[in-house]
């Protein structure tokens, strides 16, 4: 079998992931226009819970297999025959969980569709959307590998290929087939297939018939007690969607959703970064030395405070992104962002704490953290979705990650410790909210947009230069930083 060949450095891999993702949430912002004109709030809500369902059903079956893969990997990637048996024992177990569980859903969908939904996902729908939660689980089981093995042209091209066939599918259906909701929900499920056949031809060697039962079993052991923590994150993605789908109207999930989709711009540079930075973890943590361990702690915060600074822009620039971008039904979404970007922005806590706990394979800590943070996240949406709507669904979704992200560091510092200084990581977040407040009242005041444009500009550079005085990102690496950058761009230019 033929190896891997070296491995590039983080920044050049980063600098992949981030085209990848500037790509896709570029294109999907830009046809937001263009769907906001022929879909309306009503429709954004059916496509919402369309995809949240077959989401959550998907992840719950598939026990976070994707995560033993990719734990396996980095343990026998010098003996890979013997994970080509553990990759395609997980592969297979999934395919037939989700075939048996396919044909139940299908039989029960007509009570699937009245019972959660109200009928307004009507039964066709809810099995389609368990195929595409299927479909999607396998995406991220292969691409999970891919950027294990620091691929990062191979992650960039899949994922630029797939946004390409979504809007083109998309575009075709509402076009020349009149279809409003559902030409998001074909163009997503075409996207899917296509995604699955170019990733089943990158990583054609790792796959085989094999079967190991005891394989099973040892990925299981690892992988089972993330159920609890999984339930937790999909809880999050799909209790508050359902609640406001019951106490208010699919017009309310819809505004929620676009507050969602608008926090993703966040979301989506960290999960790009993460991609170099779990692999750049876990190799610094098998060197097991203190120069390791601090090298982990000068990443972390670099990468906490270019998360901080993007996410006060979007909290900032939502308003006038929401305003260009869509028509005046979707305004309300402006609202939802500040709020829920924080949920990204206190999941900065577990880019740490997930990473630490993994290694250590004491999954187990996480099960005290889902129990309390599933309570806490059910209660606070009973009493803030009644009176507040999607805002205080946002709200709740931001209480609850503090709280799951604060425990799960705990948990974290204790089975791997790292020279954090907890009392520096509280002041970054203090500062972080106090340049935050000011965002409503920006919302609500009648300046010109150039005027509230500047406003925001001048807040946001006084936070980063706060930060560059106390030294959570130093301007030696700041410059080192935009060098490599430089290189990298130079590289890829030459690609």
């Amino acid at each position: 079998m033929k190896t891997d060949k070296p491995a590039r450095g983080f920044l050049w891999n980063t600098s992949l992931y981030l085209v990848s993702t500037v790509f896709s949430v570029a294109v999907n912002l830009l046809i937001l226009p263009i769907y906001t004109r022929h879909l309306s709030p009503s429709d954004y809500g059916v496509v919402v819970l369309f995809v949240m369902f077959g989401t959550l059903s998907a992840n719950i079956l598939s026990a976070n297999l994707h995560f033993a893969s990719y734990m396996y990997y980095f343990q026998f990637k010098k003996d890979i025959e013997r994970f080509r048996i553990i990759y395609s024992t997980n592969a297979l177990f999934l395919s037939l969980v989700f075939l048996v569980s396919g044909v139940a859903v299908y039989l029960l969908s007509d009570w699937i569709s009245l019972a959660l939904f109200k009928g307004r996902l009507v039964a066709g729908l809810v099995f389609l959307s368990f195929l595409s939660g299927c479909l999607e689980y396998f995406v991220s089981y292969m691409i999970t590998l891919v950027t294990a093995q620091a691929k990062s042209m191979q992650y960039a091209t899949v994922m630029i290929v797939r946004v390409c066939v979504n809007t083109l599918f998309a575009f075709y259906l509402i076009f020349a087939k009149s279809l409003t909701y559902l030409a998001l929900i074909y163009s997503l499920i075409s996207a899917q297939v296509v995604a699955i056949v170019v990733l089943c031809f990158l990583i054609r060697d790792l796959f085989s018939l094999s079967f190991s039962l005891s394989d099973l079993k040892m990925s299981l052991k690892l992988s089972s007690p993330l159920v609890p923590n999984s339930m937790v994150g999909m809880i999050y993605s799909s209790f508050d969607k359902t609640m406001l789908n019951k106490l208010k109207d699919t017009g309310s999930v819809s505004y929620y959703s676009f507050g969602e989709k608008f926090s993703l711009i966040l979301k989506s540079v960290q999960d790009a970064v993460s991609k170099s930075w779990e692999p750049f973890f876990m190799n610094k943590a098998h060197e097991d030395s203190v120069s390791a361990r601090e090298a982990i702690i000068t990443r972390f915060y670099e990468l906490a405070f270019l998360f901080m600074a993007i996410g006060l822009c979007v909290i900032y620039y939502s308003e006038e992104m929401i305003k260009i971008l869509t028509t005046k039904a979707f305004y309300p979404s402006m609202y939802v962002v500040p709020l829920y970007v924080y949920f990204y922005l206190f999941g900065i806590l577990g880019i740490l704490s997930m990473n630490q706990i993994g290694f250590s394979k004491k999954m187990k800590y996480l099960l005290p953290t889902s129990i309390c943070t599933v309570i806490s996240n059910v209660v606070l949406n009973i009493v803030l979705i009644p009176r507040f709507g999607a805002i205080g669904a946002a709200g709740a979704i931001a209480i609850s990650a503090l709280l799951s992200n604060t425990l799960n560091l705990f948990s974290g510092m204790k089975l791997y410790p790292l020279p954090l200084g907890k009392w520096r990581l509280v002041k970054m977040y203090l500062i972080l909210i106090v340049f935050t407040v000011p965002a409503y009242p920006i919302m609500y005041m009648d300046l010109g947009p150039i005027a509230k444009v500047a406003v925001k500009f001048v807040l946001i550079l006084s936070f980063v230069l706060i930060g560059i005085k106390l030294s959570y990102v130093s301007k030696v690496n700041l410059m080192r930083i935009s060098d490599k950058v430089k290189g990298a761009v130079f590289n890829l230019a030459k690609v």
